[in-house]
């Protein structure tokens, strides 16, 4: 049986999931039950492994965090609860995190999906506070702040999981808490862009 582009996908981020951040290619082709030169003529080498499941992660991410987001919600609320699905949606898989932030990504590559990332999130942020009157759109600095909110994630949540797996660290701390604590951080800044109260 010939496995198209799809299945291997499928079949690589179930060995990243198993073996963890640290899975070679062969164990992937072994997971796909083809050859590594299939692998590689049909998705390429292990930089596009990791693109292609970039592409997966942010898209599954930005899905949680739209299904979290209550309409003409508090935005404040709203923040929070994005936050936390973005955890959440991290933490149902944290080797494919790990995996696709920790191989190097080429600049444009990387470039193209944090802007992604963070158009995601100005449209629904800037969509929830519209929806409830408070503002007419968002400002232009909101770009800004987009990469900063992104850029805090994935400093943070690349610790907690550290954390996490360390079993001799016992301060773990839970969703809700880290939720909570980036959004005390975040939210007076991005409240002023939005032009909402904090």
């Amino acid at each position: 049986m010939l496995a198209d582009r799809d299945q291997l996908i499928a079949a690589a981020e179930r060995a990243v999931g198993s073996i963890g951040p640290d899975v070679t290619m062969d164990q992937i082709a072994a997971e796909a039950h083809v050859t590594k030169p299939i692998l590689y003529r049909t998705i390429g080498d292990k930089a596009a492994v990791v693109d292609v499941l970039s592409d997966l992660l942010v898209d599954r991410i930005g899905r949680a965090i739209a299904a979290s987001l209550t309409p003409v919600g508090d935005p404040r609320e709203n923040f929070s609860a994005s936050v936390r699905a973005y955890l959440m949606a991290v933490d149902s898989n944290c080797n494919l995190y790990v995996f696709v932030n920790s191989t190097g990504h080429p600049p444009a590559s990387l470039r193209s999906r944090i802007d992604r990332s963070a158009r995601q999130l100005i449209d629904m942020l800037g969509g929830q506070v519209v929806a409830a009157g408070l503002s007419s759109s968002p400002a232009m600095s909101s770009v800004t702040w987009a990469h900063s909110i992104i850029g805090a994630l994935q400093t943070v949540t690349l610790m907690w999981i550290d954390v996490e797996r360390d079993t001799d660290h016992h301060d773990a701390r839970t969703i809700d808490d880290i939720a909570e604590d980036i959004t005390d951080l975040l939210w007076p800044g991005v409240a002023g862009i939005l032009g909402v109260d904090p």
